[in-house]
């Protein structure tokens, strides 16, 4: 059984020594293709007012809106996944009114900013909305 268990760990790449240990750096051995991204917007309403506390997710990434309804995200995701972002209103009556959530497709608005160094990181990207309006719930 233990044998199996070694097996095991030997194929899914874990070993009993790392890297760290014999100072090897393989950094860019394993890992997922990835870019550093960085977002700018200013979440509005209709009447072109700030809305703070608007979740804004990009990949797997999470941030909220300040009080002055902008958006800064300096993140590394996934290649790819820098193309939609997600608005949301998670506090409900706060802020203005309930929102509906908004799912942009940024594509066109991407540029990027620094070429990959091979491996698995393909560059540096970023977007600068401007204002993005939000809608009220109708009730």
């Amino acid at each position: 059984m233990k044998k199996l268990i070694y097996l095991l760990l030997a194929l899914l790449g874990f070993g009993a020594v790392s890297c760290e240990e014999i100072g090897e750096d393989v950094s860019g051995e394993y890992g997922c293709p990835h870019v550093n991204f960085s977002l700018k917007a200013r979440v509005v309403n209709q009447m072109g007012e700030p809305i703070e506390g608007i979740k804004v997710r990009v990949d797997w990434i999470e941030e909220y809106t300040d009080p002055n309804g902008e958006i800064n995200v300096n993140v590394s995701v996934f290649t790819g996944s820098q193309n939609m972002v997600r608005f949301e209103d998670v506090d409900g009556e706060a802020n203005g009114g309930e929102f509906e959530t908004l799912t942009l497709d940024i594509t066109d608005k991407v540029e990027q900013t620094e070429d990959g160094s091979g491996s698995w990181y393909d560059g540096a990207f970023k977007a600068e909305l401007g204002d993005v309006t939000m809608t009220l719930k109708e009730e």
